[in-house]
């Protein structure tokens, strides 16, 4: 029979990654209603972007705020606010009435959502068995792609042709609500945590330090602007310069999320037996050349799901090995839930905030097409970073220990 501690383990972690997938859908959301709000609200690609960016400064400080509070105060009392605060913010997109009162909206989402990031990884770091450690904060990762890049597509065109798109985000706003109750009612202060903690605000700052921390920020900005110019331009692509119709645009971007999901439950996994270097660099690469591919080349439908599935598939698997994974097993555990918050600030401040605003303006001087080029460089950018950090799987670092002393 399953003990108590590992069906609380499952629990949890089934809880976050619905809440994970919730925020999910209301940031990558927005870029499947784009096709309707930007000419409703006669916005330019540049205002498109900063709607993506909206969400942005308010994530990176409260990610890095939310980390470091719940280091002190413990993980459930500063979750537990911070999810109710997305749902009622999330269904009050439903009721913008324009560019400015959209991305009001949008920029305090983002409150809520970055402490969803720090928090609900460090809480799924300290509840889950070792061996289980790795998956586990991929499953949360997989949640957001699953949830809000495969289904979300999907789920919201519909919605929005059945009953309008103001009516899409209170609906999940509503749904969100039910995963916290779920939290409110299932989760439980880690028992190691309960003795309060009183680290300086500034330790996942001082952890920068660490050469090693410092690369993986900076892949983390660019994995995060191949994330945003992709959800920000990839659907006016499609709809504005390749000609296909919202309900294709939707079908041609599920298969990014859904090839992503399984990139980010399989390349972690590999990653723990062949070293988080190698996967990354490999996966880098092979994203970074399906999206160029996708981009230049002349594919209908059929040819465009495969590609950009390829993509999203490398593109979202090396997400959680970086910007979790590789965070997690750089530090100690007692600051682990400020690093986690700390680089993710400044990956959200350059990769979600800045590039999408960069991307908003190339596409209106060079075209949409010229902004997704964007995206592929960052891919390489992490190609050619991933060398520089020590390497962190316990297997491959004990193999590699092993070897030093049989020599």
């Amino acid at each position: 029979m399953m003990s108590r501690s590992r069906r609380y383990e499952f629990t949890l972690v089934g809880l976050l990654v619905l809440l994970w997938g919730s925020v999910g859908l209301n940031r990558i959301g927005i870029g499947a209603i784009f096709p309707e709000i930007k000419p409703a609200f006669g916005m330019s690609n540049l205002e498109t972007s900063l709607l993506i960016s909206g969400t942005s400064v308010t994530w990176a400080i409260s990610s890095w705020a939310g980390g470091w509070l719940s280091d002190r105060y413990g993980r459930r009392w500063v979750l537990l606010p911070a999810a109710l605060w997305i749902c009622v913010v999330t269904a009050a997109m439903g009721i913008t009435w324009g560019f400015w009162s959209m991305f009001i909206v949008r920029d305090l989402l983002g409150i809520g959502d970055g402490i969803g990031w720090s928090v609900g990884e460090s809480a799924i770091s300290e509840e889950s068995a070792p061996q289980r450690r790795g998956l586990n904060q991929a499953l949360f990762t997989a949640g957001y792609t699953f949830v809000g890049a495969a289904i979300g597509p999907l789920i919201i065109t519909r919605l929005s042709l059945a009953l309008g798109w103001r009516w899409v985000f209170p609906i999940i706003g509503g749904a969100t609500l039910l995963v916290v109750a779920g939290l409110a009612f299932a989760m439980r202060e880690p028992l190691e945590r309960k003795a309060r903690r009183t680290h300086d605000w500034r330790a996942g700052f001082i952890a920068l330090r660490r050469p090693s921390l410092a690369y993986i920020t900076v892949m983390g900005c660019a994995i995060l602007a191949w994330l945003q110019v992709s959800i920000g331009f990839d659907q006016l692509f499609l709809t504005e310069v390749r000609g296909f119709s919202k309900l294709d645009a939707g079908s041609i971007a599920s298969v990014w999320g859904f090839a992503g999901t399984a990139g980010q439950i399989i390349l972690p996994l590999a990653s723990d037996f062949w070293g988080r270097r190698p996967v990354t660099l490999v996966s880098a690469l092979a994203s970074a050349a399906a999206l160029a591919a996708y981009i230049s080349g002349g594919a209908g439908m059929t040819g465009m799901q495969i590609l950009l599935g390829i993509s999203g598939f490398f593109g979202f698997g090396v997400l959680p090995i970086v910007l979790a994974t590789c965070v997690s097993e750089a530090v100690p555990e007692e600051i682990r839930g400020a690093a986690l918050g700390v680089t993710n600030f400044f990956a959200v401040i350059i990769g979600t905030t800045l590039m999408p605003v960069i991307a908003g303006r190339v596409a209106d001087h060079s075209g949409l097409a010229a902004a997704l080029w964007i995206a592929v460089a960052a891919q390489l950018a992490v190609a050619a970073l991933i060398p520089a950090i020590n390497e962190t799987a316990p297997r491959v670092v004990a193999r590699l220990a092993a070897l030093r002393t049989a020599t």
